[in-house]
């Protein structure tokens, strides 16, 4: 098994307030907090919800290019993400992915548009896992 050397820049997760969160992933801010009900202010999605957002994305980029490349037209392609929470411990148990096509895609592709949605990274990291090493130090 082949581990790429690390990203030139980490993702980078800082504490804003409350239960709010600001990411920087290089060039790009983002904000996760929770739920009213959950203690935040509702100012961006739950850092959970970003799981199948990263799926779901991941999967319609895989599904836009495959049309790409056959000049099938990929207008009005909608991915959608269903997360299913367990507990024991709390975690999504499952992910219930809808791709929709539009509605002029040939039947002849059907099977393969199955096999694209399931190579890309995304759902090769849900499916296969992942290590996680956390170190854990203190600000000097």
């Amino acid at each position: 098994m082949l581990i790429s050397p690390p990203n030139v820049e980490p993702i980078v997760v800082t504490h804003a307030t409350n239960a709010r969160f600001d990411i920087q992933i290089r060039g790009h801010r983002l904000v996760v907090d929770q739920t009213t009900n959950g203690g935040g202010e509702d100012a961006g999605p739950e850092p959970i919800e970003l799981l199948g957002a990263a799926l779901g994305s991941c999967i319609a980029y895989y599904v836009e290019q495959f049309c790409r490349a056959r000049g099938l037209e990929s207008d009005g392609l909608v991915v959608t993400v269903d997360q299913r929470m367990v507990d024991a411990p709390r975690r999504v148990g499952r992910f219930v992915v809808a791709v929709r096509l539009p509605a002029s895609f040939p039947d002849r592709y059907m099977e393969t548009v199955e096999r694209v949605t399931r190579s890309c990274p995304a759902h090769n990291t849900l499916v296969r896992g992942a290590d996680v090493e956390v170190t854990i130090t203190r600000n000097v």
